[in-house]
Parts: C-alpha cells; sequence; structure tokens
C-alpha cells in the first residue's frame, strides 16, 4: 500500500519531467496566451522566415493574426495541437473584448469562438478522422484490460487449484515444470488473443451498427492493415510476456484465500494504466519511453500508434526489446514455477523468489 501510494505520489513528478513545454512563437501584440504545458515567446515581424525554418527543432509552433484570425502553423500534426487550440480559441476571445465596443455584432464576436486554422508544412500520412482514432485507442484499452485480466483469471484459479487438489506429482512424473508452465502460458494466452479478436469485431459491428441506425453512415477506423499486424504481434506477445509472470507468481501462493501475496496478481495491469495516462500526448518524451520499454510496449505502441506516425526504427527497437525480454522473462519465470509448485503449506520467502528469477544458478 505505501508503494502504491509513493507511486502514485511520484508519477505525476516524472510524467512533468519527461514532457517537456512546448515552444511556441508568437508574431502578435498584447498579452501572451497562458496554456499548461506551453511556452510562448512573443517576436517582432522581423525573423518569421526564420522561425519558420527551424518549426520541428527550436519551435514546436508559429502563431500570427491576420484580421483578428488566428493562424497557427506546424510542421506535422500531433495529438497536443487539440489542448493549444481550444487555449487559443479563449485567448482571442478575450483580445476582441478588449479591443471591441459592445454593439450586437461584436457581443456575437465575445460568444462565438473564433476558428484556429492549422497548416502543416508536412504531408501528414494520418487522416483527420479524430473522433475514429478516439474510439480506437478506448477500444484498445478495453481489450487490453479484457485480454489482462482473462488471463489474470484463469492462470489463478487453475495454478493455485491444482496446488490445492494435490495434483502436481502426477503432473510432474509425465512433463517437466517448464513444459507444465510454458504449455499453460502459450494455451491462456491464445484464448487471451482470441477472446480480444471476438470482442473487437463485435465492438466494431456494434458501433457501426448504431451509426447507421442514427444515420450517420458506416463508421470507418482510422487503422491500416499494417497497424492491425503490428498491433496483435505487440499485443500478443504482451499477454505472454504478463501471463509468464503470473502463472509464476500464482505458482508460489499457498492458500490465496489467506495469501497476502494474491494483490500482486494485479500488477500486469500497471503497464495498461500508463499507457492510458501518457495518451493526451502521443508525440510526448513519456508516451516515446513507454513504447520502447520492453514492460510496457505491448500498451503503449498500439495505443501510440492509433494517434500518430511511429518512426520505424522506434518500432523496430522496441519490438526487438520486447522480444528479448520475453524470452529471458521465460526462463526466469520457469524458474520461479518450478520453486513454488512444489512446496506445500508454505510458500517461498521473497529472498528465494528473487534468487531464482535473476539467477540460474541458485534457482532449485
Amino acid at each position: 500500500m505505501l508503494l502504491g501510494f509513493g507511486f502514485s505520489v511520484a508519477w505525476p513528478m516524472v510524467k512533468g519531467f519527461l514532457d517537456k513545454d512546448y515552444q511556441v512563437a508568437v508574431f502578435a501584440e498584447g498579452v501572451m496566451p497562458k496554456i499548461e504545458g506551453f511556452q510562448f515567446s512573443q517576436l517582432g515581424n522581423q525573423g518569421q522566415e526564420e522561425v519558420l525554418k527551424n518549426l520541428g527543432g527550436a519551435w514546436h509552433a508559429v502563431i500570427t493574426i491576420d484580421k483578428d484570425q488566428v493562424q497557427l502553423t506546424v510542421k506535422e500534426k500531433a495529438s497536443w495541437q487539440g489542448k493549444l487550440k481550444t487555449g487559443l480559441k479563449n485567448w482571442q476571445q478575450q483580445r476582441l473584448i478588449a479591443a471591441l465596443p459592445l454593439d450586437a455584432q461584436q457581443r456575437k464576436s465575445i460568444t462565438d469562438l473564433p476558428e484556429v486554422n492549422v497548416r502543416t508544412l508536412k504531408k501528414e500520412n494520418k487522416d483527420d478522422n479524430e473522433r475514429g482514432r478516439d474510439i480506437l485507442s478506448g477500444a484498445l484499452l478495453f481489450l487490453l484490460v479484457m485480454g489482462v485480466f482473462s488471463g489474470f483469471g484463469y492462470l489463478f484459479t487453475g495454478i493455485t487449484s491444482e496446488k490445492q487438489n494435490r495434483v502436481t506429482e502426477q503432473l510432474l512424473t509425465l512433463i517437466t515444470p517448464a513444459q507444465w508452465i510454458q504449455g499453460k502460458i502459450l494455451g491462456i494466452s491464445l484464448f487471451c488473443l482470441k477472446t480480444m479478436l471476438s470482442y473487437g469485431i463485435i465492438f466494431f459491428v456494434f458501433i457501426n451498427g448504431v451509426a447507421a441506425f442514427s444515420g450517420k453512415g458506416d463508421l470507418s477506423l482510422p487503422i491500416s492493415v499494417w497497424e492491425v499486424i503490428s498491433d496483435l504481434v505487440f499485443i500478443g506477445l504482451g499477454l505472454l510476456l504478463v501471463n509468464s509472470f503470473m502463472a509464476a507468481f500464482a505458482a508460489t501462493i499457498d492458500d490465496p484465500n489467506h495469501s497476502s501475496r494474491s494483490i500482486m496478481m494485479f500488477l500486469p495491469a500497471v503497464p495498461v494504466a500508463l499507457a492510458y495516462s501518457g495518451i493526451d500526448n502521443a508525440e510526448g518524451m513519456m508516451m516515446q519511453v513507454l513504447s520502447i520499454f520492453p514492460l510496457t510496449s505491448f500498451a503503449a505502441m498500439p495505443l501510440r500508434m492509433a494517434h500518430t506516425e511511429v518512426p520505424l526504427w522506434q518500432w523496430a527497437i522496441s519490438l526487438s526489446l520486447l522480444v528479448a525480454c520475453l524470452w529471458w522473462f521465460k526462463s526466469a519465470a520457469t524458474r520461479v514455477f518450478t520453486l513454488g509448485i512444489r512446496m506445500y503449506g508454505k510458500e517461498p520467502s521473497w529472498k528465494q523468489m528473487f534468487e531464482a528469477f535473476l539467477f540460474p544458478i541458485k534457482s532449485i
């Protein structure tokens, strides 16, 4: 509990450290906007061309005013621009209020938020279906949670029941502990993936049915065949990784009704929660780190790809690290499983589990 409290306190500071402020150049007079996460610098009329050349480097966006119209210039479309556009609308509204006398037309200008036109210098491969991307990321989160907790339920119930019913000796005379745990992990992971695919198809048919009945036509999700294959690869490897942890840890629990360790089985849900916390800034440093780090990439990379274009080198590094981590985790989980599955009436100590997990020579 103390660990969870400390994590909840430290995480906002870590997120704020990784997600630096975006630098915005403003070519307009008056009070500067105040929007959290953005640093505004008021520049003179000179040097606008030089700033545009550095767009994407030292500067993330440029703001100009043309006949009370806010022009926002960026290099390419990104998720953080939605927050910036909303803040600029309020800022421009206040500028209009301060500059105009309150006749009927100007009152209308006060009540109606001005539009912000976004001009991208780089051609955007992603389409502008922001609503579809939001639906897609929400569906991915829902399916990830379903897959993780489906594996949790089956592995936890199956392994602890086998220990309590004293069938482990019979199984160990037929197969090795490695064959036992790896077969169980593979079978449960395929079941979880099948469950996610089934509910994903049902979800897609349902939202299209709702859209058709409401007269809005078919709802197209902004996802390509390549992204579908990539998501299946990352999620499939992630399920193997998560289920390896849960199978190994479940074997160390003697009585699930009284063991204080059962709460640790919810630990694999943390990567999904971290990915969810960073999805509002898919291009930020935090989301880039989460999508490459092997213990969180299976959840963060599909969500990040749903919102922005991921460089191929980052995708390749993320996949390589995830495969390498899974290969090592498979052996480590087998050692912990071998340690715990043969114990009756007691549970291995944390020191024994730690040594079995990290050091093959010291495991039994």
